[in-house]
């Protein structure tokens, strides 16, 4: 059976890894917990659930013995605590086998990208060839090892993703190429290559590329109800071509659009694409361990986005879907540009069909005004036009659990974190302080980053929900309300050193 990239004996005895020759062999014990993680995939098994199994084969075993099994596991798999593909820790709780088992009766040759048919072998002879050939690897590299990249010399090819038609004319010592990008039948890109005698250059970074910008960048023609909007869509692109699990986009974007501004620098668009990935920058700032930003460094980075919103407003009058985008950067970085973002909404709607992003933006406008129900019922219609288990689907139900918490609707926020815990375990973990009515947490315990809890921590913690959250209602109840019970249980562990200034103005009475 196969979960991954590591194929595993039935009876768990041992297992191998796509590319390494080593064998794995796992102890009885660790037999036991992979049989039981698999069994309850999805699902949290609290460590007295893994004790209980444990101890029937009648050992003394307790919670240490639990995290060192795993550990071991993990150490076995090549899986790590921080970034995890197979064994997920709900701190304080408990684990999450999150890897899929691969379906036996799926077909084979699916792929991500298949790369034939290619015309001008016999021609182009050996040399061609190996060009091919390396310009295989070269994607497989680019792409990843779990996004399989095949080769097919006929005109039949596998079910995949993307496919890339190959054209060579060798005119003496030069290969001349033509690579053709298409998905389901839709030419995305067709890019020339001139490559000289030795040469190390197969265009493989150009087509990564061009996945990049077809995935990223919005849809040509006036958009559909339930597109997703071009900030998750960047973010989206990035994860699929990341070669990494740390599920942090901000950098692979980043490079992307440094390579798309180089190419086409009279483009409008990869500007405000820029700024969405700044903001993007902002959310994942506590995602990544050191990498956490001063409020300074906060401050700079909102004062770029909103240089770059106000130099780019004159020519986004025919780009409905950077309106939108605008829109979303000025109701994010809270500097006084409100009234214009619902402008540029307004002015969106008259040749957009985006209504689900459109909505979902008014839904942030009522809410910050302080207009909770009327929020709520915008966010349910977006919600309907979404994908369920999308990122959009997840980013509009945060959206709503910020509104339910504003508006202390505990009994409502209660049930959308239920839903969180059970099916986005993760994002749940990761939302905790916004998701739950009465948060708590073990100081003991690392938070989710697989940071230690220390009042340097707490004070980030705070700063982050209130900077990403919080300050954007404008009734100081419901910013109130946001912070309230994690300033409680935080202060509790601490001092009142954890809460800014900026935060302690914010929600007590003049």
């Amino acid at each position: 059976m196969r979960y991954l990239d590591i194929e595993f004996s039935p009876d768990f005895l041992s297992a191998k890894k796509d590319g390494d020759e080593r064998k794995i062999s796992f102890t009885r014990q660790e037999r036991i917990l992979l049989r039981h993680f698999t069994a309850n995939n999805m699902r949290l098994l609290q460590r007295n659930d893994l004790l209980a199994v444990i101890d029937g084969e009648n050992t003394a075993a307790g919670d240490r013995h639990i995290d060192f099994l795993v550990n071991k596991l993990r150490r076995n798999l090549g899986d790590s605590a921080r970034n995890p593909r197979f064994i997920r820790t709900q701190y304080g709780e408990g684990y999450i086998w999150i890897a899929e088992k691969s379906d036996p009766d799926k077909d084979d040759t699916a792929c991500f990208m298949c790369i034939g048919p290619v015309y001008g072998l016999e021609r182009g002879g050996e040399e061609a060839e190996h060009c091919v050939s390396q310009l295989r690897d070269e994607l497989q590299a680019g792409l990843g090892a779990e996004k399989s990249v095949t080769l097919s010399h006929g005109k039949e090819r596998p079910d995949c993703e993307f496919t890339l038609e190959v054209h060579i004319h060798r005119y003496h010592s030069t290969l001349h190429m033509a690579l053709i990008l298409q998905r389901d039948g839709e030419i995305i890109a067709i890019e020339r290559l001139d490559r000289q005698h030795h040469s190390n250059n197969t265009g493989a970074d150009t087509i990564i590329q061009n996945i990049w910008t077809y995935l990223a960048l919005p849809p040509a023609g006036n958009g559909r109800p339930g597109d997703t909007p071009i900030w998750i869509r960047q973010h989206d692109a990035a994860l699929l071509l990341s070669t990494g699990q740390s599920g942090v986009s901000w950098r692979e974007n980043a490079r992307k659009l440094q390579r798309a501004k180089h190419s086409a620098p009279e483009d409008k668009r990869l500007d405000i694409m820029w700024g969405l990935n700044l903001y993007v920058r902002l959310l994942q700032s506590m995602s990544e361990r050191d990498e956490w930003l001063s409020q300074k460094e906060w401050d700079s980075i909102e004062h770029e986005i909103e240089d770059i919103c106000l130099a780019r407003l004159p020519g986004l009058s025919e780009i409905p879907e950077m309106k939108l985008a605008t829109a979303k950067l000025m109701i994010f970085i809270n500097r006084g540009h409100t009234d214009r973002a619902e402008l540029l909404i307004d002015e969106a709607l008259q040749k957009s069909a985006s209504f689900a992003t459109i909505v979902s933006l008014r839904g942030q406008i009522s809410a910050n005004r302080g207009h909770i129900r009327e929020a709520c019922a915008l966010y349910d219609e977006a919600i309907t036009l979404s994908d369920p288990g999308s990122e959009f689907y997840i980013y509009l139900h945060v959206l709503k659990a910020a509104a339910f918490r504003a508006g202390a609707q505990h009994e409502e926020l209660a049930t959308l974190s239920a839903m969180f815990r059970q099916h986005l375990p993760v994002a749940h973990q990761q939302l905790k302080m916004l998701l739950e009515p009465d948060f708590e947490i073990d100081p003991s315990e690392p938070i989710w980053n697989g940071t230690e809890l220390t009042s340097t921590t707490a004070q980030s913690m705070l700063q982050h929900l209130f900077r990403i959250f919080g300050r954007h209602f404008e009734h100081r109840r419901h910013r109130k309300n946001i912070m309230d019970r994690p300033i409680q249980i935080l202060t509790g562990l601490f001092s009142e050193s954890v809460v800014s200034d900026e935060i302690r103005a914010s929600i007590c009475r003049a």
